[in-house]
């Protein structure tokens, strides 16, 4: 006597396509099986060791980019660990100026990872600028009229950090297409040590041009912005933990000098891409007496001295601009044309 057993759908008149499926087995070809990826012209030609010299000439950032092209790139950039460290020793060079602690500071604190250190670690950035965007009302002058008209004043604050400890700074009512060509020029000679990322960062940055015939940051009008290129000016400053202390004392003046205190953080790890303004104040010095350039490590900043002046207002955070994107940023529109704050 045979006995049927009938499928579920035929004892209770119910299709279940998904049943058939029940007992077969997928077979997963072997790596042997698979067929080999053909390699790109440039991986054909450049050795990974020759390859490696050239990510190292990369500033952080680009190295990043770079990893994100392929995965030959991806593999050179985390087996070779030595092209994090090199770039976290530009980032950290002032902050943890001596090497052993910040391979202490690595192993301890970051599991032996240089890239995670640079990623999660707070530092400045050099490859581009930061800028802050500062608004006030100010009423007009009624002539005729029974309205009080009211303008809306919009003006920014730019900062640029180089490796070497020194900045730039600028208050300008230009948005920062027309303004980075300014801040792209150095106005006193500056030397780095080592090579590679850190030399170029030093030097003049030659920004993207703007093809657009109307984009911002193009024709007659920005090249009438720069010309005030004495507007920039610069001094150091001193990094602590995530706090920077920047100082410069202003042009034709030997006791007036401006002091900022940031706040590093980022709005996505590895991003370090804002600056929050704590404050800024106006020191006025005796004329005549020496006048520091380097931030002292604990300066007096006694708001209730008649030489202190501590402004409140304009105090927006900075939003990181990169180099090339100088031309295509939010902070190029005007300010009926922006529905949104940055942050």
């Amino acid at each position: 006597m045979t006995l049927h057993i009938l499928p579920v759908e035929c004892l209770f008149g119910l299709h279940r396509p998904w049943l058939s499926l029940y007992g077969n087995r997928l077979q997963v070809p072997s790596a042997a099986l698979e067929k080999e990826t053909e390699l790109a012209l440039i991986q054909q030609s450049i050795p990974n060791e020759l390859m490696v010299i050239i990510l190292g000439f990369l500033e952080p950032y680009a190295l990043g980019k770079a990893a994100l092209v392929c995965r030959q790139w991806r593999i050179l950039s985390e087996q070779h660990p030595r092209l994090w460290e090199h770039a976290c020793n530009e980032a950290l060079s002032l902050s943890i100026p001596d090497r052993g602690e910040r391979q202490k500071l690595m192993a301890t604190k970051y599991r032996f990872s240089w890239k995670r250190m640079f990623i999660h670690h707070p530092h400045l950035r050099f490859d581009g600028l930061y800028a802050a965007r500062n608004t006030y009302v100010r009423t007009g002058v009624v002539e005729f009229t029974n309205h009080k008209p009211v303008h809306l004043v919009s003006y920014f604050r730019y900062y640029r950090f180089l490796p070497d400890g020194t900045f730039l700074y600028r208050t300008s009512p230009y948005v920062v297409s027309k303004v980075a060509k300014s801040m792209a020029q150095l106005p006193f000679p500056v030397l780095c040590a080592g090579s590679g990322s850190a030399a170029g960062q030093c030097a003049a940055v030659r920004l993207p041009r703007n093809r657009g015939p109307g984009g911002p940051g193009g024709g007659k009008e920005w090249q009438a912005a720069d010309k005030d290129g004495a507007a920039v000016l610069w001094g150091h400053y001193v990094v602590k933990g995530n706090k920077v202390h920047c100082t410069l004392v202003y042009p034709n003046s030997t006791s007036t000098e401006l002091h900022c205190h940031l706040a590093m953080w980022s709005t996505h790890p590895g991003a370090s891409n804002r600056l929050a303004i704590e404050s800024i104040i106006t020191r006025d010095r005796e004329l005549g007496s020496t006048a520091e350039l380097v931030p002292q490590q604990e300066p007096n900043t006694d708001e209730g001295a008649p030489s202190v002046k501590s402004h409140t207002r304009g105090l927006a955070p900075c939003v990181f601009v990169p180099w090339e994107q100088v031309h295509t940023s939010p902070l190029n529109k005007l300010s009926h044309e922006m529905d949104f704050m940055i942050v």
